[in-house]
C-alpha cells in the first residue's frame, strides 16, 4: 500500500498543531499549582523565595520565617543559589559569617560560578565579609568580578567595588579597580 504525499502532508498539518497544543497545555498545567495534580517545583521555589523576600522586607523583618522559606525552597530545588545567598545574608546579620553562612556562600559559587542575576550583589557581599572567606572562595569571587567587569555590567560591578566598606574587603576592591586601569599585555 502506497501513501500519497498529499495525505501525509494533511496528517502532519493536523497532528503537529494538536501535539503542540497538548505540550503547551501540559506545561501550563505544570506551572499552575491550582490546575495541576502535582505542584510544580518551579512555582514552589518561587513562592518560597517570595515568602522569604517578604519576610525580610517587613518593617520588623522575620528572619526565622525568611530562613525557613529559603530552606523549603532548597528542599524543592537544591540548585537554588539565591536561597542559599539569602541564608548567608541572614547568617551575616549578627556581624560575621558563621561556618554555616560561609558554606551557603561557597555552595552558591559551586552551583553557579558566574550568576548574572546576583553577581554584583554576591561580589559586594563577599567583599564585605572578605576576612571570613577561604582563599579558594576569594579566587571565585575575583573571577566573577572580573568576568562581569568585561561585560555590559561593568558599571554595576565598578559601583559595587567602590561601595565596599569592610576594612578587609576594600583592599582587594581597590586593587581590582587599579588593575583594570593597567593596559593589557599581549
Amino acid at each position: 500500500m502506497r501513501v500519497r504525499p498529499q495525505l501525509l502532508t494533511l496528517i502532519g498539518m493536523t497532528l503537529l498543531p494538536l501535539a503542540t497544543l497538548g505540550l503547551v497545555a501540559a506545561a501550563l498545567a505544570a506551572l499552575s499549582p491550582q490546575s495541576s495534580p502535582l505542584a510544580s517545583p518551579l512555582i514552589l521555589t518561587l513562592g518560597q523565595s517570595r515568602a522569604a523576600d517578604a519576610a525580610l522586607a517587613a518593617v520588623s523583618p522575620d528572619l526565622e520565617a525568611a530562613a525557613l522559606a529559603s530552606l523549603r525552597a532548597i528542599d524543592h530545588t537544591p540548585y537554588d543559589s539565591s536561597s542559599r545567598l539569602r541564608l548567608a545574608y541572614i547568617d551575616s546579620l549578627d556581624g560575621g559569617l558563621s561556618p554555616q553562612g560561609l558554606e551557603h556562600l561557597e555552595t552558591s559559587y559551586a552551583l553557579l560560578p558566574l550568576d548574572q542575576y546576583v553577581a554584583t550583589w554576591r561580589v559586594g557581599f563577599a567583599l564585605e565579609h572578605w576576612g571570613d572567606l577561604t582563599p579558594e572562595l576569594r579566587k571565585k569571587v575575583e573571577a566573577e568580578a572580573f568576568a562581569f567587569l568585561g561585560t555590559s555590567r561593568r558599571r554595576e560591578m565598578l559601583a559595587t567595588l567602590e561601595a565596599v566598606d569592610s576594612p578587609t574587603g576594600i583592599v582587594p576592591a581597590i586593587f581590582w579597580r587599579e588593575r583594570l586601569k593597567r593596559p593589557r599585555r599581549p
